[in-house]
Formats: C-alpha cells, sequence, structure tokens
C-alpha cells in the first residue's frame, strides 16, 4: 500500500505507535492511530503495513486504536486497504475509539464484510481482556 505523504513523522514516533505489547502471556500488535491528522495516520498504515506482512498468516491479535483521529473520506479508504491487506494475518482484531454516528457505520460495514474476528471496544482494557481469550 503506496499513500502519498505530505508530512514526515521521525521514525521513532511512528515505532512507538505501531509496536508488540504484552497482555499476559498474549503478544499484541498494537496500532495507536489516536490523535493523529491524516498524513501522520498515513505514515504508521505505512509503516504497519511492512510489519505485519512479515508475519505468518493467521498468528496476529491486533489492537487498533483510532481514537481522536482526525480522517476524511480519503482516509477511510486508506483503513479498508489496510484491514484488507492485514485480513490473512489478523487472528482477532480489537478496535477502540470508534464513537456516535461512526460506530454505527462501522458495526453495519463489519456486518456486510462477513469479519467476525473484528470487534469495536469501549476502551483499551475491555480491548485486551477480549484478545487475552485467543
Amino acid at each position: 500500500m503506496n499513500v502519498k505523504i505530505n508530512v514526515k513523522m521521525k521514525l521513532s514516533e511512528i515505532m512507538k505507535r505501531a509496536r508488540f505489547v504484552h497482555h499476559g502471556n498474549k503478544k499484541l500488535l498494537l496500532f495507536d492511530f489516536s490523535g493523529l491528522e491524516k498524513e501522520e495516520a498515513q505514515q504508521v498504515m505505512n509503516y504497519s503495513t511492512q510489519m505485519i506482512s512479515h508475519m505468518p498468516k493467521a498468528s496476529v491479535l491486533t489492537l487498533t486504536d483510532v481514537t481522536g483521529l482526525k480522517y476524511d473520506d480519503e482516509l477511510k479508504e486508506d483503513f479498508k486497504r489496510f484491514a484488507d491487506h492485514n485480513r490473512p494475518h489478523v487472528v482477532a482484531g480489537a478496535v477502540v475509539g470508534v464513537t456516535g454516528w461512526k460506530k454505527l457505520i462501522y458495526l453495519a460495514a463489519l456486518k456486510l464484510s462477513g469479519r467476525t474476528n473484528l470487534h469495536l471496544f469501549n476502551d483499551v482494557e475491555e480491548a485486551r481482556e477480549w484478545l487475552g481469550r485467543f
């Protein structure tokens, strides 16, 4: 996935936002998009795409935080491509930070996609607990 990027984040910042974290004996791949602008989120997506590409299929538990993410239709499409790319590698994925009418749209799209391994949560701890069951 190649996305046009106008703003450059430091690699160290990108690596903080796409990293493995532990929950009990489980290793979760955290994608932290919280509070980012569109161009920053695209950079994290590009890095994350490369990262997950090296993982075996059906081996990754993902935790995605989009709290306060500022996005538009272009970024929404980028996220669809990102999710499609990651799909073969993901056993289960938890998403936090989707609120209001966006939550209703997300849930409807999720139902239409037929994906049963992605769930929305109100907070990170709730999401970690759910992922810890896999």
